[in-house]
């Protein structure tokens, strides 16, 4: 019973807010006008022929057409799927393939000589830890100085307004 005390206590406050009392009746009266300008209601009076829908006469009997050429199309007569059922002739497309170009020249085959590698004979030159038998040793060649080239100039261009050109 609280509960519904509170529902009809909103109720009856926001009937009580201005929008909702002067909205309510300005819309019933002018709900009330243009029901009497459509005079909408009960349509017990007389039939008015004006508001008849419009009926086509019926033909018993179709007329004939005729056709240009005189010949019923196919799809009239009803054996137009007969097309359908057909196959269309094939044609098939004769050419002459290109020419096959010439075949590479190919250099004449060198035998490979097979000599056995002395394992005492170290390179001149070996950078790497793996050429020189030392696999433990991990340094990079980049981690080693090397002499500079003998054609190599070393001069800041900079500092001297030389060039190497």
């Amino acid at each position: 019973m609280q509960r519904l005390n509170l529902m009809i206590t909103a109720l009856l406050a926001f009937g009580a807010t201005r929008p909702v009392a002067f909205g309510a009746p300005a819309c019933a009266f002018i709900g009330a006008l243009a029901g009497l300008a459509m005079q909408t209601g009960p349509q017990d009076g007389p039939f008015q022929p004006a508001m008849e829908p419009t009926r086509t006469r019926v033909v018993s009997t179709a007329e004939p057409i005729v056709y240009p050429s005189g010949d019923l199309p196919d799809y009239v007569v009803g054996t137009d799927y007969l097309k359908a059922t057909q196959a269309p002739p094939v044609t098939y497309a004769h050419y002459e393939p290109p020419p096959l170009p010439p075949p590479p020249e190919l250099p004449a085959y060198v035998p490979a000589r097979h000599v056995a590698a002395d394992a005492s004979a170290k390179p001149e030159n070996a950078r790497w830890a793996s050429e020189r038998g030392d696999i433990l040793n991990v340094s990079l060649p980049e981690d080693h100085p090397s002499a500079p080239a003998d054609n190599l100039m070393l001069a800041d261009a900079a500092a001297t307004g030389m060039t190497s050109r």
